[in-house]
């Protein structure tokens, strides 16, 4: 069996020990040269390991921030061959072949929702300036990540509260406070804020009546969760969040992915 995997990050190189380990041979793509190399083998290969974020909508990879056109090596692919990447992209759907999205599997994003969790707690270590005992923290949303950033800033003993656009009667059994999104866009919020949600929920006009400013720390995919003009005012810090498992715990965050992967090949 042959693969291929496009190596952007840390990641990539633990998945590539471990199919070799299972006795899969692996062409690894990380340059120009290797490019070349995928190419011209397309048609015999079994497996392809895109990176994270998958395929641009005109066909394009991003590999130490230059990107490669796919349009040829994705023609030249066998019906068969089995495909993997953590975004499923509009020009992925359009593809013959099996697709399988790595972050859409229960199992990865349970278990990238911890390694959020901790990176999270890094950043916030990172930029305030005082213990984390003196500070109370708001989690915006309430989904894996939220759950997981929750869970662990309360086994630290910090107080959480947790602001949602939607109710959760479970939360009355549980150590945090809870608020409604639409309640919480009117008050003065705690001074830590992680945002989780997905859509915007925090705006120019809000900040600007807020007298204490926070430290925003927003991990919603494209810094969905903050207004671009937040991002742009000197009064506040606003910190898009990279992809975390893949920066704070690349090795743990690698092994989760090789083992679907290798789940996936064994079926």
């Amino acid at each position: 069996m042959k693969a291929v995997v496009f190596v952007n990050d840390q990641r990539m190189e633990i998945i590539i020990q471990r199919l070799r380990s299972a006795g899969i041979q692996v062409q690894e793509g990380r340059c120009e040269k290797d490019m070349e190399q995928i190419e011209r083998m397309a048609g015999r290969i079994d497996l392809v390991i895109l990176p994270i974020q998958g395929v641009s909508d005109d066909g394009f990879i991003e590999l130490k921030k230059r990107g490669y056109c796919m349009k040829a090596f994705f023609a030249a692919l066998r019906k068969e061959t089995l495909i993997f990447t953590g975004v499923i992209t509009p020009y992925i759907k359009k593809l013959p072949q099996t697709v399988i999205s790595l972050l859409a599997r229960e199992e990865v994003i349970s278990a990238n929702a911890a390694l959020t969790a901790e990176g999270i707690l890094a950043m916030i270590i990172q930029n305030t300036p005082r213990s984390l005992v003196e500070y109370r923290y708001d989690v915006i949303g309430f989904g894996h990540c939220g759950r997981a950033i929750a869970q662990l800033l309360d086994c630290l003993k910090l107080k959480v509260r947790i602001v949602s656009a939607h109710p959760h009667p479970e939360c009355a059994a549980l150590p945090y406070d809870f608020i409604s999104l639409p309640q919480w866009q009117f008050q003065q919020p705690w001074p830590v804020i992680i945002n989780t949600a997905p859509v915007e929920v925090i705006n120019d006009a809000m900040v600007a009546l807020w007298q204490d400013k926070p430290l925003i720390i927003d991990i919603a995919s494209r810094a969905a969760g903050v207004n671009e003009r937040v991002y742009k005012r000197k009064d506040i810090q606003v910190i898009a969040a990279p992809p975390l498992p893949g920066l704070v715990a690349w090795q743990s965050a690698g092994e989760i992915l090789a083992d679907v992967i290798l789940k996936e090949v064994k079926r």
